[in-house]
């Protein structure tokens, strides 16, 4: 491979950690808001409150480790050596979330612990959430825009939607509907309430779209940085999940 090369895949591979990172602030930020967690985020977060000796960031990797060997299972022999690369990119996911939940433990005010009345505190977990889905955005636009390996999420998304011929937004739809109701059962089953699934979620869903689209100008040079300063035109947009 060429030095040329080399670089390019390396600013590929730092802009796509980068976006990792922001994302798993997002989550992190998510969580202490407890207002809800996006679907895709929702039973890892539910299943690491409920058995504490294992992390958020190791549920991650669990619950994501199942969503490949389900990619596996129905590609069978059209499946592509590549697509393994999802559980290294799911361990550094899982990494940074656990550390950016430990800062976010050290450093980010609880709105239930501060000293304020119930309308102030939960007026400071809607700001966390924003917060949160600025975040979340943010890392989307750059994690998709190197064009590397997709996360189990998406990946299994896209999968469905190949396999049964259906619109990618489609089964991205019934896929957050199935592992929110997922989260939202075992949350009932264990803590008798709403724990993970609330009205953060939905705002979330629609939220997190809506301020990616304000980032398009943000993409642009992204795409500059990646290709040397010589962007060209920008492909399609990629559904974020």
């Amino acid at each position: 491979m060429k030095q040329r090369d080399l670089i390019t895949m390396g600013k590929r591979v730092l802009v796509y950690c980068i976006g990792l990172f922001i994302m798993a602030m997002g989550v992190s930020f998510s969580g202490t808001a407890d207002l809800g967690m996006s679907p895709v985020n929702s039973v890892p977060y539910v299943l690491s409150e409920i058995f504490t000796s294992l992390s958020m960031g190791t549920w991650i990797i669990i619950i994501f480790s199942v969503y490949i060997l389900i990619q596996f299972i129905l590609l069978g022999k059209d499946v592509q050596p590549a697509w393994i690369l999802q559980l290294v990119c799911t361990a550094i996911f899982g990494y940074f979330t656990d550390f950016t939940n430990m800062l976010a433990a050290r450093f980010l005010p609880d709105p239930g612990e501060l000293a304020l009345s119930v309308g102030a505190a939960y007026g400071v977990r809607l700001i966390y959430l924003l917060i949160s889905m600025l975040l979340i955005a943010l890392g989307i636009l750059f994690y998709l825009t190197p064009d590397l390996i997709s996360l189990p999420g998406e990946g299994i998304m896209q999968v469905i939607s190949g396999k049964l011929n259906l619109p990618l937004q489609k089964v991205k739809m019934c896929f957050d509907i199935t592992v929110s109701l997922i989260a939202l059962a075992i949350s009932l089953l264990y803590f008798r309430e709403f724990h993970g699934i609330r009205e953060g979620t939905v705002i979330a869903a629609f939220g997190v779209g809506k301020i990616l689209g304000l980032y398009s100008p943000l993409k642009a040079k992204v795409r500059s940085f990646l290709d040397g300063g010589n962007a060209g035109p920008s492909a399609e947009e990629a559904e974020p999940v």
